[in-house]
């Protein structure tokens, strides 16, 4: 894994492990970044709640019994109608399939490495 992957992984593990919840979160930090941060606002809006709404897919379409290519390949299918319309609503350009497969590769990872340990 190389140092953007690396990255990328780290901060999605943070997500999935603290804001189990994150819609939630988003939604309640909303006002907030509204009043405080005006101009930062709709990226931040956008980008918290696609994020939030990416990990929720993958961790619905996550099996802990299936192969890592079988749960890359669901996750990035549950994913990318979601990184498309975020791209969209930022004006951004429409994510490539290597950008979805990275993505969810990274998301894939993080949802992996938070589930619990068997049990002994």
């Amino acid at each position: 894994m190389n140092k953007f992957e690396t990255t990328l992984h780290n901060i999605c593990k943070v997500f999935v492990t603290i804001f189990k919840d994150i819609e939630r979160v988003a939604v309640i930090a909303e006002p907030f970044v509204d009043i405080a941060f005006p101009q930062l606002a709709p990226l931040y809006n956008a980008g918290a709640n696609g994020a939030g709404a990416a990990i929720c897919a993958a961790n619905k379409v996550y099996v802990p019994t299936a192969t890592d290519s079988e749960n890359l390949v669901a996750i990035a299918v549950a994913v990318e109608p979601i990184l498309q319309q975020f791209a969209t609503a930022s004006g951004l350009t429409t994510p490539t399939t290597g950008t979805v497969m990275a993505y969810a590769q990274a998301l894939q990872q993080s949802v992996k490495a938070a589930q619990p340990a068997p049990a002994a």
